[in-house]
This record gives C-alpha cells, sequence and structure tokens, in this order.
C-alpha cells in the first residue's frame, strides 16, 4: 500500500501586496489628477484597508502544517476582530485628526481595495511545496 506524500499549500503574500500596493499607487495617481488632496485622501483610503489586512495575514500565517491548526484558527479570530477594530481606529483617526480631506476619494480607493483585494483571493492560486 502506497501512502501519498502531502503537499503544503503556500500562499504568496509578497506578490499579493504588492499587487496590492501597486492598485493603491495607481488610484492615488489617478485622483491627484483630480486635485493634491484627492491623490492623498485615496493614499490614506488605501492605506486604511492594506494596513490592516497585513496585520491580519502576518499574524493567521505564521504556522504551517496540521499540527498547527488549533493555534492558525484562534489566531484567526483574534486576527480578524483586531483587523476591524485597527480599520475602525484608522477611519476614526483620519476624520478627527487630518482636516482638509477628500471624502470621496478616501472611501472610493478604500471600496475599490476591498474589492480588488476579494477577487485577489480567487486570482492568486496558492502554490504547493514541499
Amino acid at each position: 500500500m502506497k501512502y501519498r506524500q502531502s503537499r503544503i499549500t503556500h500562499i504568496p503574500l509578497a506578490r499579493w501586496l504588492t499587487i496590492e500596493f501597486t492598485g493603491l499607487i495607481i488610484l492615488s495617481l489617478l485622483w491627484s489628477l483630480h486635485s493634491g488632496l484627492a491623490g492623498y485622501s485615496a493614499l490614506i483610503g488605501g492605506l486604511i484597508f492594506i494596513v490592516p489586512n497585513a496585520w491580519f495575514v502576518r499574524r493567521v500565517y505564521r504556522y504551517e502544517g496540521a499540527r498547527q491548526m488549533r493555534l492558525m484558527v484562534g489566531n484567526m479570530f483574534r486576527a480578524e476582530s483586531t483587523k476591524i477594530a485597527l480599520t475602525a481606529v484608522f477611519f476614526a483617526a483620519v476624520f478627527t485628526l487630518v482636516e482638509p480631506v477628500h471624502v470621496p476619494a478616501l472611501l472610493f480607493t478604500f471600496a475599490v481595495m476591498v474589492v480588488t483585494g476579494n477577487a485577489l483571493r480567487w486570482l492568486i492560486q496558492p502554490q504547493t511545496r514541499r
């Protein structure tokens, strides 16, 4: 009887973050054609999405393998709640501390980054490694 050797899948996180940052830079440059304030606000809106998302990814995917599954699932719930809290704190900080802000650029860029992040989950396939 032959045993199949299982392979651990690896999520290409560096490529994922590179695509998100590239999209953010492109959106910010497009909004800066409207005005400098809109470009700056778009950059902030994208960072409000990317920074908590990077925190989530770092916390969840630091453990690999079946033996670490309990730690990974526990970290997933804590990391998701921390991600939501960080997003709320960043929005509150921007609306209270940043005086001139272009709200449509900020919110539109945040929404586009959310859609892009969800689309990347379907487009980027995990890579198997031994």
